[in-house]
């Protein structure tokens, strides 16, 4: 009786460590509170949910030209002959020579040389305004034609490029003539390459004014000298310096001569107006 019961023993005792190495081997794992290990550099490594700063973008500098532009001093002038006053800059010599012309009387002031800016002076008639008019619509390419008035004086005025220039004239009206019936046509070329060319140009021709024959002394200006056409002077300047005398056969011709004569009582109609605007001699 003692066999059988110590071998329901011993199966007793195989099957308790049967079942206990079972429970180990598939028992679930317990979950670790403990955070994780800090590196001995003592700096957390980073996370996912760490952000890293982006990179600032940089922008390339932009190289910045300064245009530095000369202005020049300037200096008033004046025609006691023809009436008429300008301003331009300092540094250039202006002179007047009467042209070749066995009808007519006319005069050229060349403000700049070689035919870039220049002021004509004719005795007024309609037929000779007409005449520049006809003239400046031939050039190529056509030019464009419109009205202006700067000191009460009336200008068509006429506009072409052409070759990296630009042409303009402005041509003034009959009635605009001054006190002696001289009509002035204002003729200037300016290279489109140079920045500030029109731009000055253009400040000349505002300045352009008549005068009366009274006022012609009432401020002191640099006299614009006078030649014929063989380049002799035609003027001469009193004691003081400033006010010119012109030789009188000059100026005889060309109010008492037959086109002379009747321009000037053309131009006396209109002149009240430019003879007003020039006030007391030069401006400033």
């Amino acid at each position: 009786m003692r066999k059988p019961q110590t071998i329901f023993l011993i199966l007793g005792v195989i099957a308790c460590i049967f079942f206990t190495g079972c429970t180990q081997v598939s028992g679930n794992r317990p979950v670790s509170l403990v955070p994780p290990a800090v590196p001995a550099t003592g700096v957390p490594t980073p996370g996912p949910a760490m952000l890293v700063p982006a990179a600032v973008p940089t922008s390339t500098p932009h190289e910045v030209v300064t245009i530095l532009r000369y202005v020049s001093p300037q200096k008033d002038l004046r025609d006691s002959g023809l009436l008429f006053m300008v301003q331009v800059p300092a540094e250039w010599n202006v002179s007047t020579h009467r042209m070749t012309n066995s009808d007519t009387t006319d005069y050229r002031t060349d403000l700049v040389a070689d035919g870039v800016f220049s002021v004509y002076s004719y005795p007024s008639t309609r037929s000779r305004e007409q005449e520049y008019r006809d003239r400046f619509r031939q050039w190529s390419p056509a030019p464009v034609e419109t009205s202006v008035t700067i000191n009460d004086i009336r200008y068509d005025r006429f506009e072409s490029r052409s070759d990296g220039n630009t042409t303009i004239a402005y041509l003034a009206d009959t009635n605009s003539a001054n006190e002696r019936g001289y009509a002035s046509v204002l003729v200037l070329t300016a290279r489109d390459s140079s920045r500030f060319e029109m731009e000055d140009f253009e400040k000349v021709v505002a300045s352009f004014r008549y005068f009366s024959r009274g006022s012609a002394s009432a401020v002191p200006c640099e006299e614009i000298p006078h030649y014929d056409v063989w380049g002799k002077a035609v003027s001469r300047y009193a004691g003081d310096g400033n006010i010119p005398v012109f030789d009188s056969s000059d100026w005889d011709m060309a109010e008492g001569g037959s086109s002379g004569g009747d321009s000037s009582n053309t131009g006396s109609t209109g002149s009240s107006t430019g003879g007003s605007t020039g006030g007391g001699g030069c401006h400033h």
